[in-house]
C-alpha cells in the first residue's frame, strides 16, 4: 500500500472532494469486476470521493458518468469502465478479464486512451503504473501521458473544475492544431462526444 500512503500525502491538503461515492457503487464495482478492482482506487472513492486531484491533473470519476463514451470506445475485454480522465480530457480504463483472446491471464489491468491521438497504451495490472502520476515530473508527464500541452498553458489558463478538461478548438479530429493557443476549458464530456461523432471510434 505504499503508492496509495504516497496518493495520499499529495493530495490530502489539494484535492477537490466533487462527491461522496456511496456504498452502492463502491459493491457494484468490486462484485462487477470480481474482487479484481484496484482495492487502492475503492479506498479513495471510499474516503477521498469522486474529485480532483493532483493538483489538478487527475480526475477521479463515477465510472456510470462515462458509460456513454463506450458508443466510440471498443470494448475488447469485459467489463470495462472509465475510473479516471486528464487534464487534457485523455481516458484511464480499467479492463476486466472476460472475453479474453490471447491468454488466460489477459485484462484486469489499467489503460490509458489518449483521445487526441485515439492511441491506447496498457499500463499493466500495478498500481505503481496508474495511481503513481508524477505531477511534478515533467519527464513522467510527458513520456507516459504525452502531456507535454497540459505543461504548456498550466498555469496560464484557469484551474479545472471536477467535469471540465482543457480542450483543443477546434477538435483536433476536426482539423484543429495542436498549438497551446488553441487549448480552452470545456465541458469533458460534450468534448467526449465532439471527438467521437468526428472519428466514430477512438481505437
Amino acid at each position: 500500500m505504499e503508492t496509495i500512503k504516497k496518493f495520499i500525502e499529495r493530495n490530502k491538503d489539494t484535492y477537490t472532494r466533487h462527491e461522496q461515492v456511496s456504498k452502492q457503487i463502491i459493491d457494484k464495482y468490486s462484485q462487477l469486476f470480481k474482487n479484481q478492482f484496484p482495492k487502492e482506487i475503492l479506498w479513495i472513492w471510499e474516503n477521498m470521493g469522486f474529485g480532483v486531484y493532483e493538483n489538478g491533473y487527475l480526475q477521479i470519476v463515477n465510472p456510470e458518468e462515462y458509460d456513454f463514451a463506450f458508443e466510440y470506445i471498443d470494448k475488447r475485454l469485459e467489463p470495462t469502465i472509465i475510473w479516471g480522465i486528464t487534464a487534457l480530457g485523455d481516458l484511464l480504463l480499467w479492463e476486466g478479464n472476460d472475453n479474453w483472446t490471447i491468454a488466460p491471464d489477459e485484462g484486469n489491468r489499467g489503460a490509458f486512451l489518449n483521445i487526441r491521438n485515439f492511441k491506447k497504451s496498457m499500463m499493466g495490472h500495478k498500481i505503481t503504473t496508474y495511481l503513481n502520476i508524477l505531477v511534478n515530473d515533467n519527464a513522467d508527464l510527458v513520456k507516459n501521458y504525452k502531456a507535454q500541452p497540459y505543461l504548456d498553458i498550466k498555469g496560464k489558463l484557469s484551474a479545472l473544475k471536477y467535469g471540465e478538461c482543457y480542450g483543443y478548438f477546434p477538435a483536433l479530429a476536426l482539423g484543429g492544431s495542436a498549438s497551446a493557443k488553441n487549448l480552452k476549458v470545456t465541458d469533458v464530456k460534450s468534448y467526449i462526444d465532439i471527438i467521437g461523432q468526428a472519428v466514430g471510434k477512438f481505437d
